[in-house]
C-alpha cells in the first residue's frame, strides 16, 4: 500500500534512510517534509519499507529523496512507489528533476525505467565517506510526454 507519510512513520523512515545513505536526513527534516513536500511511504504487510519525497514547484517537481529498505530492494517496490507518488501530485508537473550519485546504478536504472533521462552532470557534488567527492547525474522526466502518449492511442 502506498499512502501519505504520517508523523508516526518518521522514525521508521529515518531508520531506512540511515541504512542506505552516507549523509542521511535528520528526523526533524523528515518531520518538516510531511508539511512542506509531497511525502509518501510504501507498506508491506503493515510495515513501512520505503519512502518518496517530492517537492512540487509550480509546474515542475523535484525528487528530493527516495529509499527502499535494503531487505526489500530488487522487488519492484521503488518503481511502484515512484510512479504512485508522481501520480498523486495535486498539480500534474510538466517535468520532474532529480540528482543521483553516479555510482548508484540501481537507482539510475529505476529512474530510467520510470522515464527519466540524464541531462547534465554536477562534478564533485556528493561527499563520500573517504573524504573524496562523487559526481551527481541530473535527470529529468517530461510528464507532458506521458500525456501526449495518451492522445496518440
Amino acid at each position: 500500500m502506498i499512502r501519505l507519510m504520517q508523523h508516526a512513520d518518521v522514525q521508521t523512515v529515518a531508520n531506512i534512510e540511515k541504512l542506505v545513505q552516507s549523509h542521511p536526513w535528520t528526523v526533524k527534516q523528515f518531520e518538516e517534509s510531511i508539511d512542506s513536500y509531497h511525502s509518501t511511504v510504501i507498506e508491506q504487510q503493515g510495515q513501512v519499507v520505503g519512502f518518496c519525497i517530492l517537492q512540487p514547484v509550480l509546474d515542475e517537481a523535484n525528487l528530493l529523496l527516495m529509499a527502499i529498505h535494503p531487505s526489500q530492494q530488487g522487488k519492484g517496490l521503488g518503481y511502484q512507489l515512484l510512479e504512485a507518488s508522481i501520480a498523486q501530485l495535486k498539480n500534474s508537473p510538466l517535468q520532474i528533476f532529480l540528482e543521483v550519485r553516479e555510482s548508484n546504478q540501481a537507482a539510475i536504472a529505476l529512474y530510467e525505467k520510470s522515464g527519466f533521462h540524464q541531462i547534465d552532470l554536477r562534478k564533485n557534488y556528493y561527499p563520500k565517506a573517504d573524504g573524496s567527492r562523487e559526481h551527481a547525474i541530473i535527470m529529468v522526466k517530461s510528464c507532458s510526454d506521458d500525456f501526449a502518449q495518451l492522445f496518440k492511442s
